[in-house]
């Protein structure tokens, strides 16, 4: 499908990357990833054409159709949400424009007029085609895509000027998915998704008959939507046959045995060299330490490349100060903006050392609920309490974007700073990866993820016992966002985060607020059981729609006469059956477990004959007389061993 071959692609004096080999075949399901800066979105344009390689071929087959969703992709359009989507079938939607054009001209036409059968042959194809094509369908398909990522049906027929760039992001994803590629490149898919539309995106993509190539941060996406890794890092790419979650596991253990090889070879190295220093000089020796200074050169290029481990920020949040038990406090809390009631009766109490996520749509009121218990808004109603004790700290939505532009790294961080951490600015700002010069950067010239950590630098001066964040993974990689969970799990102020990142409310969250249709609720575990709860809730209303009466039984309870030719036991035995809908819900499901079902029997037959085949290496004694090859081999028997009891343990809870 596409074929990359000795690719190379530098930007000044660095290069990107060289001799780079890569297959995108049919139905491949990729993840790529590397560092920030690796030209992961540069690989993806090279293959659309927009950049031209400086060497190397890039040959894509003629029958590839391919779609890129890019980064930031909120152009502006005239029409409505709706025509937006549904400009996924440009052509076709011209022939419809020319076949109406067709009708209203032979409307008019003479029955001699010598064009008239020109253009009733025209009308003919242009009406075959459309009928082919399935025209009255597709509307009705895209209202479902856009009503998946979140539309309602009253937003789809507004004009999309009026809605922000996040959501815009959403209407060109579903015209994207609409055009049916058969090669879907994504890069950073979930940044202004909700969990509502990420859930429904993914459903989409495990149905997704063709190849799919993702670039993103969220690690439970990639786990959920690709089924193998190509890592971009230092101008190679490097495949991993396996999900995300496994390929940390094996990039560290590649690295452990890389640098056990090395250190192997380190070890022989020098007492070749020794050898050599001692006897170089004697004429009887002197054949045997030529060659021995061979053997180093010849040992020095089996050294193996050990994969770099990734810059990681370094900090913790300082101790907060002493606080009470409750720190703020919503008592019968509305809100309104003009005519528009966002919450309705909101009761919430903060307590000190609690770890709540606030989930919900976009446009919930998640976002409005934080101001409230920051106090920056005033409720329309009720009372908001803030205990003298209590020392917050805001870290807003687009804090990074906030930075005056005018002023250096150093510049933002010591606008903020006491004097207590005057002299100690250079080393924070080195424990967030900005070194020597990088702190006298301009803000204005800082990429997403720096303006990122800058802002995130500036809040850990401020002595706080409750942390208000608002999306603070936003743009922060893979490693930034690990460490930003390791730090608020440790931190023992209290902490109220909105986020949609699914693994930071998971590792940090020990209890759950909800916002839905103006009301909040709490749940008291943490995202888990949240999930578990809103799960069931949703599976429980699924089953309560089906089983509810249709009107013809409900008339007939109501008048307390069966109907004819029935029975009052053939009335309590018969099963409700389930809406037409739930019926395609449970197909749907039924579908998707059967494929993983297949997936996963197909991953353990691999993994066992790759096990066989080892049993009978490792069987071997001579093998053992090289410790590295040994410990290698050792080494992935244990790691496919593990990987097969978790396989069958995941069939076993499927079945």
């Amino acid at each position: 499908m596409i074929q990359l071959q000795s690719l190379r692609y530098s930007i000044g004096q660095r290069v990107l990357f060289e001799d780079l080999d890569w297959v995108i075949a049919p139905g491949d399901r990729c993840a790529l990833v590397g560092p920030n800066g690796a030209g992961k979105t540069t690989l993806i344009r090279v293959i659309l054409g927009e950049y031209t390689p400086e060497a190397g071929t890039c040959v894509v087959s003629k029958s590839t159709r391919i779609g890129y969703l890019p980064q930031e992709a909120a152009e502006k359009f005239d029409g409505t949400v709706l025509d937006r989507a549904m400009e996924a079938h440009r052509a076709l939607l011209g022939m419809r424009e020319e076949l109406d054009e067709l009708h209203v001209q032979l409307s008019t036409i003479q029955p001699d007029d010598p064009d008239l059968e020109a253009l009733l042959e025209r009308a003919g194809d242009l009406q075959h085609h459309l009928e082919m094509f399935d025209e009255h369908r597709l509307e009705p398909e895209a209202r479902r895509v856009l009503s998946g990522l979140g539309f309602s049906e009253a937003d789809q027929d507004r004009p999309l000027a009026e809605f922000s760039g996040g959501w815009r992001m959403r209407v060109a994803l579903a015209a994207l998915l609409l055009a049916d590629p058969t090669v879907l490149f994504l890069d950073e898919p979930t940044n202004h998704l909700d969990l509502p539309a990420m859930e429904w995106l993914e459903d989409y993509l495990d149905n997704f008959r063709g190849a799919l190539v993702v670039v993103s941060h969220d690690r439970v996406f990639l786990d959920r939507v690709a089924t193998e890794v190509q890592e971009l890092d230092r101008g190679t790419i490097t495949p991993y046959s396996m999900r995300f979650t496994q390929y940390l596991e094996e990039k560290e253990n590649r690295r452990e045995q890389a640098e056990a090889a090395n250190a192997q070879l380190e070890q022989k190295i020098a007492q070749l060299n020794r050898f050599v220093e001692r006897f170089g000089a004697k004429n009887t020796k002197a054949a045997q330490a030529a060659s021995k200074k061979k053997q180093i050169e010849r040992l020095k290029e089996e050294r193996v490349v050990i994969p770099r481990k990734a810059q990681h920020i370094r900090f913790a949040f300082p101790p907060p100060p002493n606080a009470g038990r409750l720190l703020v406090r919503l008592r019968d809390v509305d809100f309104a903006y003009g005519d528009r009631k966002i919450l309705s009766g909101v009761n919430v109490e903060i307590e000190r050392g609690d770890k709540i996520a606030i989930v919900g749509a976009n446009g919930a009121g998640k976002t409005t609920l934080l101001r409230i218990l920051a106090g920056q808004l005033a409720p329309t109603a009720g009372t908001h309490d803030a205990f003298p004790l209590t020392k917050m700290s805001y870290f807003a939505q687009h804090a990074a974007e906030t930075l005056n532009g005018a002023h250096s790294v150093l510049d933002a961080v010591e606008e903020v700073a006491d004097d207590a951490w005057r002299p100690r600015l250079r080393g924070l700002l080195g424990s967030f990866l900005f070194q020597g010069d990088d702190v006298f950067k301009l803000c204005r010239v800082l990429s997403g993820g720096e303006r990122q950590r800058v802002a995130l630098a500036r809040m850990l001066m401020l002595p706080t016992n409750l942390l208000m964040l608002d999306e603070p993974t936003h743009h922060l990689d893979l490693a930034g966002k690990e460490v930003l969970e390791g730090g608020l799990e440790q931190y023992p102020g209290g902490v109220i985060v909105v986020t949609h990142d699914r693994s930071l409310m998971a590792r940090v969250a020990t209890r759950v607020l909800e916002v839905d249709g103006g009301r909040v609720k709490l749940y008291p575990g943490g995202y888990d059981d949240y999930e578990s709860a809103r799960l069931a809730r949703v599976s429980a209303e699924k089953r309560a729609a089906s089983a509810a009466p249709t009107p013809v039984a409900a008339s007939t309870a109501k008048s307390g006469s069966a109907p004819k030719g029935s029975t009052p036991a053939a009335k309590t035995a018969a099963a409700p059956e389930l809406s037409r809908e739930a019926q395609k819900e449970q197909r749907r499901l039924q579908q998707k477990r059967e494929k993983e079902v297949a997936r996963i029997e197909k991953d353990i037959e691999t993994r066992e004959a790759r096990m066989k085949a080892l049993e009978t290496i490792l069987a071997d004694p001579e093998l053992y007389h090289d410790a590295a090859k040994s410990k290698t081999h050792v080494t992935e028997y244990e790691t496919l061993r593990a990987e097969v009891e978790s396989l069958w343990q995941r069939l076993e809870e499927l079945a």
